[in-house]
């Protein structure tokens, strides 16, 4: 059968046709047109772009894909620094630039712009006028020199994606952004001297200037990538045409040995004793002593790494600050003669003043028959008192010059004492990995500044230096390395390109004298008159030995007659040691000064190796009493759990709850199960539910607004360290991922 031929309907066929002819026309008509007024305008209709700034001709660009440096974390990924994503601001300036319409798109009134853009910048009086004043000189000088377009300076530069904003609700005629990429530290004040800073290159590129930024430049930095764009003969990139030849390497993550919270109560510590005691110097170091890992370390003065302002010490004080430090080092001779099997606790000795000669050799000995002509010097005890005869083991106790005096001339030579001190490594570099340092210095040039090494003058040494000798007296007698970095990642995959490894020195001391030390020690804080008596702790039982240093002044060339380093070196708990502990303060009040500061380091020190232990500890099922303030609970896991079974997991648990967000399921818990968590911290639960309610953050930590803002995704800023005494966003209003809060601290 044949196929039944189509038959055409030529009338039909005729209208069609004259439809299409009239579309095309109308089509034809616009085209023309629109090139017709581009030719005379130079203005592309539908765009309104100017297209004859688009020559003939083509090449192509490369434009740099920056890759993000490496985070700087905690012990358990808390992040000190990373990288965030900013905008820096240009003007242009150039009056021919209009738009379409004739609507000027360059700076119309400089003075305008600049003042609104100092008030995004800063809400401080004294900063925007110095904004307003830079910005404006930076719009009139590009305007003076015929520019096109110009940065406005540092102040315009690395601004938030909030502050980009609200300059762009300002609708200001002649302002753009430029992305850029800045360094944060979220937790602001945290061993800002170790931590360091970066700047930028003159490739904009991030760079670490000090501490460790600079240390570890190398493997924070990555590898930029870049992508290929194709351009017109002015070089402007032509749409569309982009082509990623190489992605970017992210740099590496390092990772410390910080615990969080330790540091935290140690930065609050230190800013407390400077304000407490009007000191010019305060410092202290906490170390795990089984491991040499550093838990906590800072200085002050200090300041937030953010805003680098009043930077008024550069030093990282407990590495790079040599200083004689007092009578703290008496525990070393003492183990030494210990060790030496020449020392008996009950020979008695003359306090109050000795007379120092020389010997033969030129080394010093004690006689007090000596006339004024014939002596060296006099060793005098503090204060100048005078307890009589005063057997050894008090005379370390109340901290007695005289009787190292004694020691040393009829227990053990001077040289014996100089060899411990060696041995102890109190004057070897630390060549701890990424940390800066300054060490100290023997001086054995002088018969009376070998015997003043005895009781810690004459001599310098720095903090880390210290605690490394003194881990081997609350130790088991052998030294323990300290470290700060724990490892280092790869910031994409987690895989591990550096992992430290725990160190020991030297055997110094038996491990019998060191628990001789370690009983000798603990008297110092329990007995009546014991220097560290006024360091005693209800809730954990201390080792210690304190020490008052004389500071040389460098100006006047003498020892200063009002200003003493004020120190104590403590181990806890006391029964077997597992952290240690230094604290010190350069100040005038010498005297009577307040320890609690102190005691919160211990305390937070302790609970970060989960050794918060006394003689009164009583462990139930799920909890240990360890002292009348604090009781530990080991955390449930609770995540994928419905409330119910988290109101009877939690029964029983005196702790404070933050429940996050009004679902019926937990997907996020903190701390995580298994961890420990104290009555007095709060514990951050994040349900599924999506209405979110801002707490009150009254007390809280920085940590724990950190936490919260992680679980929900805030953006906080934060001022000043300590526990929060201020929020921005009032308790009870509804939050959205993203949103801003402004916390202070104190």
């Amino acid at each position: 059968m044949k196929a039944k031929r189509k038959v055409l309907n030529f009338k039909k066929s005729v209208k069609t046709t004259g439809r299409i002819g009239i579309v095309m026309g109308i089509i034809v008509s616009l085209v023309v047109a629109n090139v017709l007024f581009t030719m005379i305008t130079g203005i592309h209709l539908r765009s309104g772009e100017n297209v004859l700034a688009h020559k003939s001709g083509s090449g192509s660009s490369t434009e740099t894909i920056v890759a993000n440096r490496g985070y700087i974390r905690d012990y358990s990924g808390e992040i000190i620094a990373q990288d965030v994503e900013s905008y820096d601001v240009i003007a242009y300036v150039d009056k021919n630039r209009v738009n379409a319409t004739k609507k000027p798109v360059y700076v119309v009134d400089p003075e305008d712009t600049a003042r609104k853009l100092a008030e995004v910048i800063s809400p401080e009086a004294e900063v925007q006028e110095k904004a307003y004043a830079d910005i404006l000189a930076k719009i009139k000088d590009a305007q003076a020199a015929g520019s096109y377009q110009t940065n406005l300076g540092s102040y315009s530069r690395n601004l938030t994606a909030e502050q980009k904003k609200q300059i762009e609700e300002l609708e200001l005629p002649g302002l753009d952004f430029e992305k850029s990429v800045s360094r944060a530290y979220p937790t602001g004040n945290f061993a800002s001297q170790l931590i360091g800073y970066t700047n930028y290159d003159d490739d904009r590129n991030l760079v670490g200037v000090t501490g460790l930024e600079a240390a570890f430049n190398d493997e924070l930095t990555g590898v930029n990538g870049k992508v290929v764009y194709q351009t017109d003969s002015e070089n402007n990139r032509l749409p569309d045409t982009q082509k990623i030849v190489k992605l970017a390497e992210n740099g590496q993550d390092v990772w410390l040995t910080f615990n969080y919270d330790t540091q935290l109560a140690m930065e609050k510590a230190l800013a407390d004793t400077m304000e407490s005691n009007k000191a010019k110097y305060a410092w202290a170091i906490a170390m795990d002593i089984k491991t040499g890992r550093i838990l906590a370390q800072a200085g002050y003065p200090s300041y937030d790494l953010n805003t680098r302002e009043n930077i008024t010490n550069a030093y990282n004080l407990p590495s790079e600050f040599p200083f004689e430090v007092g009578s703290v080092l008496k525990a070393f001779v003492y183990a030494a003669v210990m060790n030496e099997g020449k020392y008996v606790g009950t020979d008695q000795f003359k306090s109050g003043k000795a007379v120092i000669g020389q010997d033969a050799n030129g080394m010093p000995v004690r006689n007090d028959n000596l006339s004024p002509g014939q002596a060296v010097g006099v060793v005098n005890d503090a204060l100048g008192k005078d307890r009589g005869m005063v057997d050894f083991d008090h005379g370390f106790i109340f901290s007695l010059n005289t009787g190292i005096a004694s020691l040393i001339t009829n227990y053990i030579s001077p040289q014996t004492m100089i060899d411990y001190m060696k041995k102890f490594e109190l004057f070897d570099a630390l060549d701890i990995y990424g940390l800066s340092e300054r060490g100290g210095k023997l001086n054995e040039n002088h018969p009376f500044d070998i015997m003043s090494l005895g009781f810690g003058q004459a001599s310098t040494i720095n903090a880390y230096q210290l605690i490394r000798a003194a881990s081997a007296i609350v130790g088991d007698g052998t030294i323990v390395e300290p470290y700060i970095v724990e490892k280092i990642t790869d910031s994409v995959t987690g895989e591990v390109t550096y992992q430290s490894e725990q160190k020991k020195g030297n055997q110094v001391i038996s491990t019998d004298t060191a628990k001789q030390m370690q009983a000798l020690m603990e008297r110092v804080v329990t007995e009546q008159g014991g220097t560290a008596s006024q360091y005693k702790m209800s809730d954990v039982n201390i080792i210690a030995k304190t020490g008052t240093g004389q500071v040389y002044d460098e100006e006047t060339k003498t020892y200063s007659g009002s200003v003493y380093t004020s120190s104590i070196l403590a181990a806890a708990p006391a029964d077997d040691p597992q952290v240690l502990v230094y604290y010190a303060f350069q100040s005038e009040n010498f005297l009577n000064y307040n320890t609690d500061f102190f005691k919160d380091i211990v305390r937070e020190a302790l609970q970060s190796l989960n050794k918060y232990n006394d003689a009164s500890n009583q462990t139930t099922d799920n909890h240990v009493q360890v002292s009348d303030k604090y009781v530990e609970y080991t955390m449930p896991s609770l995540v994928n759990h419905s409330l119910d079974y988290v109101n009877r997991k939690l029964d029983g648990f005196n702790i404070k709850k933050q429940l996050i967000g009004d679902g019926s399921t937990i997907i996020e818990q903190f701390p995580l199960g298994g961890d420990k968590v104290t009555n007095t911290q709060n514990t951050f639960l994040l349900t599924d539910g999506s209405n979110i309610a801002m707490p009150d953050m009254s007390g809280w930590s920085r940590r724990d607004v950190s936490v919260f803002a992680n679980m929900t995704g805030l953006v906080v800023n934060y001022k000043n360290s300590g526990n929060v005494t201020s929020q921005s966003v009032p308790p009870g209003t509804a939050i959205v991922k993203g949103a801003n809060l402004d916390v202070e601290l104190k």
